[in-house]
């Protein structure tokens, strides 16, 4: 158990870090006025201001961050931005995004900072797969376009 708490707190301390360098640009998607005015760069900074946001509801034990941050992450998969590829393997990292972000606002929701924690550091580890995934495998946009970097 006291294994389970160091992986997670040293865990959250990287997130930290990588939250820090990455900067602070708030290009969030739901400010974005019209669908094809929005790019692929942008909805991934999405992507990483909401974790920041849970990140940040974690280490100050603000649930209401946690769940909305969980929600909002949630609502990125089911956009059409998110569908890059029917690719098997993708399609699987997008169905354990979808329910690592479903764990993670009910253990917000519970108030659990343990098992909050937890599923933030696998969604963490799932999205650096499917980076990992989707550079390795030069994985392209349905429409031909090479995916940017």
């Amino acid at each position: 158990m006291r294994t389970r708490y160091r992986a997670a707190a040293l865990a959250l301390a990287c997130l930290a870090g990588a939250g820090a360098v990455a900067g602070t640009v708030r290009g969030r998607m739901q400010d974005e006025p019209q669908v094809q005015d929005r790019t692929l760069p942008m909805f991934m900074q999405a992507k990483l201001d909401y974790s920041k946001d849970v990140l940040e509801g974690l280490t100050t034990a603000d649930f209401t961050k946690v769940v909305q941050g969980a929600q909002a992450l949630r609502k990125l998969a089911e956009d059409e931005l998110w569908r890059v590829n029917p690719n098997i393997n993708y399609v699987r990292y997008t169905e354990e995004f979808v329910r690592l972000t479903d764990a993670l606002e009910a253990e917000g929701q519970a108030q659990d900072i343990d098992g909050a924690a937890l599923n933030y550091v696998n969604l963490t580890i799932n999205c650096i797969n499917c980076h990992k995934f989707v550079r390795d495998q030069r994985v392209t946009r349905l429409d031909g376009e090479r995916l940017r970097r």
